[in-house]
């Protein structure tokens, strides 16, 4: 079978690092894939901790930074699922406290994006750990190594 065209997932990189995006847009058509949602379209913004604040604090009304944010499109958007916010720098000093590659945080974030976009949730512990969990069948499908313990390490200490 040939994966899915990668047309469907739009990475804008405003980090200012040079990230492979290709390994990204895997691990969030695999998400996609793995739930039945093929022909799911999405947007993925690889940002800064700045920009990230900025956007946590206007739509979530939190004034600070965080890893990833996600926001789905709705009921009426068709296949396009929503979008997605990675904050490069706060995933690399993660990546660095997890002793991990940045392309794997990334990915990580990626996923846990894409699996919000199809609707799961992570705001009790058991839904947290079913996220997990399905982060990590997506993960070890996209070629990345397990990490039944990931969790956002940072919030409250972004800065």
């Amino acid at each position: 079978m040939e994966p899915p065209s990668s047309r469907n997932i739009t990475v804008l990189n405003e980090s200012g690092r040079i990230i492979r995006k290709s390994c990204l847009v895997r691990a969030m058509n695999d998400a996609f894939r793995l739930h039945d949602k093929v022909d799911a379209h999405a947007c993925l913004l690889l940002t800064t901790d700045e920009k990230i604040r900025e956007l946590n604090r206007t739509f979530r009304g939190i004034d600070e930074a965080t890893d990833v944010l996600t926001f789905p499109a709705g009921d009426y958007a068709g296949d396009q699922l929503g979008d997605v916010a990675i904050a490069v720098p706060y995933a690399e000093r993660q990546a660095n406290l997890r002793k991990v590659s940045l392309a794997q945080e990334l990915g990580y974030l990626a996923i846990h994006g894409a699996l919000h976009l199809v609707g799961f949730d992570d705001q009790t512990e058991p839904d947290r750990a079913e996220m997990v969990r399905q982060m990590n069948l997506v993960a070890v499908e996209s070629g990345l190594k397990p990490d039944e313990a990931w969790a956002s390490l940072l919030h409250g200490d972004a800065s």
